[in-house]
């Protein structure tokens, strides 16, 4: 999300995992993720976002199933086995953050009192309980 705020792009891959976290472990619809994603994104698309949203939410025509739910913590292992891009974006808790770490506190409304200096937040919901509660919201609809 960070960068996608700073550079006003993102990997698919960090598109997969957010719109998976605020659709299935938060249980948010999936339309305010699209508006965010829109507001944010240069390479904005209307159908490809929607769709991409919809897939992720299991509500699309050709959706993932309801039970893919990406865990954000084993993708990142997967993903960013050596830590760089964890690097690149996260300042919070380093002594000498990247430039580009530190773009995004200079990117986002001082209204929002954030700093590099703070701690990294703790997570809003553990993944293994969003999990659970996701699995447990869908399984009774009929898919």
């Amino acid at each position: 999300m960070r960068e996608m705020y700073v550079t006003g792009t993102m990997h698919n891959r960090g598109r997969m995992i957010v719109a998976s976290y605020l659709t299935k472990h938060l249980m948010t619809d999936w339309k305010i993720g699209k508006a965010w994603f829109e507001d944010c994104l240069i390479d904005w698309d209307p159908a490809s976002n929607a769709m991409g949203w919809q897939w992720s939410a299991g509500s699309g025509p050709d959706a993932t199933p309801y039970f893919r739910v990406f865990n954000p913590v084993t993708q990142l292992e997967k993903f960013d086995k050596i830590g760089d891009y964890t690097l690149r974006w996260v300042a919070e808790g380093r002594t000498k953050p990247s430039t580009t770490a530190r773009a995004y506190f200079d990117a986002v409304p001082k209204a929002w009192g954030l700093s590099a200096c703070m701690p990294y937040p703790d997570p809003i919901v553990d993944p293994a309980e969003g999990r659970r509660r996701a699995l447990a919201a869908y399984q009774h609809r009929g898919f």
